[in-house]
């Protein structure tokens, strides 16, 4: 069946009505939409553009399979093919310009494999539509001349023989003479008509799809940032009033798949619809609630390929004066990591700032976009076109109910001024979080990208850090601590090349065990040990310096010993105070077992007794 079905299909394209313009603008049309890489504006309008033409509807079915496979191959080549010609030739200002107005923003015109893969679809359409419509039409001519021949035609005109013909290819509406000679119009006469329909058909569809199209949006332009599955329960958005609700974010952590790096109940915020036609998406308010870090998955996500560092990022940090951090702290290096991300980001605000306030566009980086296609794939890898304005701003953010775990209260998150591109804004960036009624944030970060010579400020302030097990089977840390906590409190600033974080942390209830036969600040394990379990509060003083992808501390040993000698004399007190009262205690409990045994003895009683006869006596 799957044999004869292929033969009729193949007689109905012989035999059937379309003409060489139809077959090649079939063809040509298809392999356009095919190497679409997006579903964006430009893929419905290269649909509604074939079924406009007079373009036959099967073999653009053909070239868009055709074209889809091809895309797929030259994935690649499409994409430094549209680096040449967004970057090198002269013309990313008119991308730019593409890319920022209303309407032509949705066309994904910034994608490099959407540009560079254009002039390969239209020298394979124009191809392989020729060589398709000329083919088709050289076997119609041949089975012409076949069919004039006497017996042929003979055999042709046989009932039984017609019969066949039809029940193989199908009921002949023009003889072959009218379909070679066909001359069809360029367009469909009912085109319009049926692109019409199309286009209210797609509104209505949106509309009701609007929902899932949103969800999906999402998911992808956060997995493209971060590299990771990312899931979302619910999305929806209104059309009248822009606003947009989502419910179950969970974004996979790249480092720790079984784990959500975020994860957030809700969040709810506004849009202008004006603005979605230039792909910009500007909101007054984000609320949101229920927002945690590092909660187990009920199954590990997907990591995509991750962004590759640059050599430099690699080599090791030079020697500088002070232990690195990982002396200090089991998952320094894990926030170092943190640090790279970090100073990348701002390294990139920098120049964006820096060039923004010449009224320039930050030259394109070939490495950098080369990175990107291969984290997100060379068919997405776009080009950064923004020109006046971010691709997105949140003026103000509140999340409640922010989980920090370890203890510690419910949070209160409020960010202002957040962007896609902040130097473009030339706002004070900030960022907060802190405990309901608390007259001190837990934590703080100002953003300065209103100017680029100004440094990034840090505040700390972190109650109740757990220090139990810091320092187990560490070969760098001195002592391994059972019990304890540690206020933390730094207050600094930071910035792409400089890092300066004065900090204090009061350390209280330590219960502690050295490392038998290594030495702490001088002294034997043993006294170590003895001397880290007794003393109450201890300050550590120290600096956080160096930058951000190489942080080290500095400790102020004699503030440290100060702050010892001053813990360990209150201890001695204590102990002390102790040992005193202990004694007194002991000594009172001596005397009145010395005075119980002497009432106990026969003068006492003899006395005791004549004192009794006395009395008796007398009353």
């Amino acid at each position: 069946m799957i044999t004869f079905s292929l033969i009729r299909k193949i007689g109905r394209i012989l035999r059937g009505g379309a003409g060489k313009k139809e077959i090649f603008l079939g063809v040509l049309c298809g392999v356009l939409i095919g190497f679409n890489p997006t579903a964006s504006l430009t893929l419905v309008l290269a649909i509604l553009v074939t079924l406009l033409l007079n373009a036959n509807i099967g073999f653009a079915l053909v070239g868009a399979a055709a074209g889809k496979a091809l895309s797929l191959a030259l994935a690649p080549l499409s994409f430094h093919t549209g680096y040449f010609l967004i970057h090198d030739t002269g013309l990313q200002e008119l991308f730019a310009k593409l890319a920022n107005a209303p309407g032509t923003a949705l066309m994904d015109l910034n994608v490099y494999a959407m540009v560079g893969g254009l002039p390969y679809a239209l020298v394979i359409g124009i191809v392989l539509g020729t060589l398709l419509a000329g083919t088709v039409n050289k076997i119609r001519e041949k089975m012409l001349e076949a069919g004039e021949r006497d017996k042929i035609a003979l055999v042709a005109r046989n009932k039984f023989t017609r019969f066949l013909l039809w029940l193989a290819f199908g009921k002949q509406k023009l003889s072959l003479e009218d379909v070679i000679a066909k001359q069809a119009p360029l367009f469909r006469k009912s085109g319009l008509i049926l692109v019409g329909i199309l286009v209210v058909l797609g509104l209505v569809l949106d509309f009701l799809l609007l929902d899932v199209v949103l969800k999906k949006g999402l998911q992808s332009a956060i997995s493209a940032q971060t590299g990771a599955e990312v899931d979302v329960a619910k999305a929806h958005l209104s059309l009248t009033d822009g606003a947009i609700v989502v419910e179950g974010i969970q974004v996979t952590d790249p480092d720790k798949p079984t784990h959500n790096l975020v994860q957030l109940a809700s969040f709810e915020a506004d849009l202008s619809m004006g603005d979605l036609l230039r792909r910009t998406y500007a909101i007054d308010l984000l609320s949101g609630s229920t927002l945690k870090h590092d909660v187990p998955r009920s199954s590990p996500g997907k990591v995509f390929a991750k962004k590759t560092k640059p050599a430099e990022a690699e080599a090791p940090a030079e020697k500088a004066a002070g232990l690195a951090l990982a002396d200090y702290f089991a998952k320094a290096r894990e926030w170092q990591g943190y640090g790279d991300k970090i100073e990348e980001f701002l390294q990139e605000r920098k120049t964006g700032a820096q060039a923004a306030a010449k009224g320039e566009k930050p030259p394109a980086s070939k490495e950098a976009a080369v990175a990107d296609a291969r984290k997100l794939g060379y068919l997405k890898a776009a080009a950064d076109l923004i020109a006046d304005r971010p691709a997105w701003t949140v003026h103000r953010v509140r999340i409640v109910d922010v989980d920090l775990g370890e203890g510690l209260p419910k949070q209160t998150f409020e960010a202002t001024e957040l962007s896609s591109h902040p130097e473009l804004r030339r706002k004070i960036t900030t960022l907060q979080l802190a405990g309901e009624g608390a007259l001190v944030p837990t934590a703080k970060v100002v953003l300065r990208f209103d100017d680029p010579s100004a440094l990034h400020a840090l505040t700390l302030n972190i109650p109740g850090i757990a220090l139990a097990g810091a320092g187990k089977d560490s070969a760098d840390f001195p002592l391994d601590i059972a019990e304890g906590k540690a206020d933390l409190k730094a207050d600094g600033t930071f910035g792409t090349e400089k890092l300066d974080m004065p900090f204090t942390l009061a350390v209280h209830g330590l219960k502690a065990q050295a490392a038998a036969g290594r030495q702490v600040l001088g002294m034997d394990s043993a006294t170590a040990s003895e001397v880290f379990s007794s003393m109450e509060q201890f300050e550590v003083e120290g600096v956080v310096d160096g930058n951000l992808r190489s942080p080290r501390a500095k400790i102020n040993a004699e503030k440290l010993a100060a702050s010892m000698k001053q813990a360990l004399v209150a201890a001695g007190k204590q102990e002390l105070a102790k040992q005193a009262d202990k004694a007194k205690e002991q000594a009172k409990q001596k005397a009145t077992e010395e005075l119980d045994k002497a009432m106990q003895s026969d003068e006492v009683k003899d006395a005791k007794s004549k004192a009794s006869d006395a009395l008796k006596k007398l009353f």
